[in-house]
């Protein structure tokens, strides 16, 4: 049974989709590149917002013709979606042979091996699984760094967000386990270990005697993995504690803050247990705590009750803290979410007009930050060959996350893989061009 599997969403899905890949080539399953040449098609879904959704849908009725006028015999659809609306799935998808959630990703090899028969099966059961060390992993990206989960779930709450629902309650990973793997990820070469979670800051405080994120990011720092990025941060755990920890931490130069708005009014409507002047206090003390940081955030605009004078708040927000990149999100009514109910709706126009301000504004203050790294030497971490035509190799500063930073264009000779001290020659927005100093 030749298996092709799609991955979408975050992140945290790619690590569920390596886990399932490394479970079926243990089992004796071959992996095909092409969902053409593959018996058996798994799409490994998102349910975050519509647009997601929506993806995820588009996505499993495009791989659905292939059991037509292909050599499929099955489709199985995992993750976010089928863990929240599995019923449905099921029901209005009689493409699907098969469905498995959030909570259970060891039992795809059984359903993989069931293929040739539906299952009517879902699990509605809270999502528990977390996997461990040992548990078989296929990393068929050809890139030098990977994504680490060290927690499950998240106990936080905001009014706006689903995904507790389907990722239930926040679960840390024991803290030896996350070593080991981390050390073993160095061990097949891997340069870069970004630890993720929907709540990373939290890492810890449901296992006594585990220790918190800072232990956590101590005890990396013996293994042999050059480069630690921890990512998702909620800025209302942070604490003099943390900080000092931080400081002796041997990790990348970078925070990823996500603090969703700047005006109080909508910081306590979205339950973000955080005001916007403790939010500006924090990025200055870890700025304080790390030279040369760089500082990634997100924001959502268009929540209810976000008015002009929230968005102002907002943008002045921004200009006071300076951040060095910004995503911005309009805001999406979630089902079981307490947000949809709360009076004031804002226009969808109205909110895509208000993105667009914040991030022409972010722009602004985005470029002027990167230009000063022009005719800067930095040391980059050569990805792999570049998909842009013009250069032959493409690569990071450990100011630019994966796939969301922007990336360093490099001319000349580099070995993919390794790093390689570079000197910026040339800014573009957020991309920056280099040759080898």
């Amino acid at each position: 049974m030749k298996v092709h599997l799609t991955t979408l969403g975050c992140p945290k899905n790619q690590v569920d989709s390596e886990l399932m890949l490394g479970m079926l080539t243990a089992a004796g399953f071959p992996l095909v590149d092409r969902p053409e040449d593959a018996e058996c098609l798994i799409v490994n879904t998102c349910a975050f917002i519509d647009r997601a959704r929506e993806e995820s849908v588009q996505t499993i009725l495009e791989l659905a013709q292939l059991k037509e006028r292909g050599r499929c015999r099955s489709l199985i659809v995992t993750g976010c979606l089928t863990q929240r609306y599995g019923n449905e799935v099921m029901k209005e998808m009689p493409e699907v042979d098969a469905i498995l959630g959030t909570s259970g990703l060891e039992r795809i090899v059984d359903l993989v091996g069931q293929a040739a028969n539906r299952l009517d099966w879902a699990t509605s059961a809270p999502p528990g699984y977390l996997y461990d060390a040992a548990t078989p992993r296929l990393m068929s990206a050809r890139v030098p760094y990977a994504y680490v989960k060290i927690a499950e779930g998240c106990d936080m709450g905001c009014t706006f967000c689903a995904i507790p629902q389907f990722r239930g309650r926040h679960r840390s990973r024991p803290l030896r386990d996350i070593v080991a793997e981390v050390e073993g990820l160095a061990g097949r070469g891997i340069q870069e270990a970004i630890l993720v979670s929907q709540d990373t800051l939290a890492y810890g405080r449901d296992l006594p005697g585990n220790g918190d994120i800072g232990d956590l990011l101590l005890a990396l720092g013996d293994t042999r993995m050059p480069w630690i990025r921890p990512m998702y941060l909620h800025p209302a755990h942070v604490s003099d504690r943390l900080l000092a920890k931080w400081r002796r931490a041997r990790i990348v130069p970078y925070l990823d803050l996500p603090v969703q708005h700047g005006d109080d009014g909508i910081l306590k409507s979205m339950r973000r247990a955080v005001t916007a002047r403790r939010m500006k206090d924090v990025v200055a003390a870890f700025r304080d705590a790390v030279p040369g940081l760089t500082v990634r955030t997100t924001v959502l605009v268009g929540f209810p009750g976000e008015t002009e004078a929230a968005l102002q708040n907002l943008l002045e927000f921004i200009e006071d803290v300076a951040f060095d990149r910004l995503g911005v999100f309009t805001y999406s009514p979630e089902e079981g979410t307490p947000s949809p109910d709360f009076s004031d709706p804002v226009p969808a126009e109205v909110a895509a007009e208000r993105a667009g301000i914040v991030q022409e504004a972010q722009d602004r203050i985005g470029w002027e930050r990167a230009r000063a790294l022009l005719d800067t030497v930095q040391e980059v971490l050569v990805d792999g060959p570049s998909a842009d035509p013009a250069f032959e190799w493409e690569g990071r500063t450990a100011g630019q996350a994966p796939e969301i930073d922007g990336l360093v264009y490099l001319r000349g000779r580099f070995e993919p893989g390794r790093f390689a001290r570079v000197r910026i020659v040339e800014v573009e927005g957020y991309e920056l061009i280099g040759e080898r100093a």
